[in-house]
């Protein structure tokens, strides 16, 4: 029993680091890679050129690391229809960005550095690999829902709130601070949103494992 709580205490730490990950290791390439404009390109051509391989691997990486929080999830919202699905559907993002990685996008006028319009073409990866962030967005506003009424059909209204509407506010409230730095207004807010409500729901469950351990250890006979 115990080393069935300690995995899945590691499940959802995977959780935890996924989503800080994946942004820290984007934005150093989007600001260090020569060529990339945040004002117009779109994070995922950094899967493209000679060091794209680095943002494939942290696609495969944070996409693994979330069919991993999937499974953690899975162990704690065990009862309902929700309860199966929303795992599932955090799964398949995990998969989405996993498959993602595998993929390197085409490349556009002017990225990677000394790309010319005579040069850019469409090819099956490149097809496949926009195409996989577009899917991750649909399932994870999918799952949002879903782990959102698990809470409602829990008893917990409060939390099937902020789970049903975080996604909707977070990418609100980055386009706003967008618009008011200039630029592409929509990049972080593209890049975040999904990673604060993945965040979010990591930690929670995280704390709430712990807090459901301390008052089952404390329940326990003297």
């Amino acid at each position: 029993m115990a080393i069935k709580k300690i995995l899945t205490r590691w499940l959802l730490s995977c959780g935890v680091v996924a989503g800080p990950l994946y942004v820290m290791v984007t934005l150093a390439q989007a600001f260090y890679r020569e060529g990339f404009d945040l004002t117009q390109h779109r994070f995922s051509l950094l899967t493209a050129g000679d060091l794209g391989w680095i943002h494939q691997l942290n696609m495969m990486l944070v996409g693994t690391l979330t069919i991993l929080l999937a499974v953690g999830v899975r162990r704690l919202l065990q009862t309902g229809w929700s309860g199966r699905w929303g795992p599932r559907l955090i799964g398949l993002v995990g998969a989405a960005y996993l498959f993602g990685g595998l993929c390197s996008s085409d490349p556009v006028a002017g990225f990677p550095l000394g790309t010319t319009p005579e040069v850019v073409q469409t090819t099956w990866q490149g097809v496949a690999q926009n195409a996989s962030r577009g899917v991750s967005t649909l399932i994870l506003i999918a799952a949002s829902l879903v782990i959102a009424w698990w809470f409602s059909a829990n008893g917990n209204r409060n939390w099937a709130w902020i789970y049903g509407t975080t996604i909707p506010a977070a990418f609100g409230f980055l386009t706003v601070v967008g618009l008011s730095i200039g630029g592409n207004p929509v990049a972080p807010a593209f890049l975040a949103t999904p990673w604060i409500w993945m965040t979010m729901l990591a930690l929670h469950l995280h704390r709430r494992e712990k807090r459901e351990r301390t008052e089952s250890y404390l329940a326990q006979p003297a």
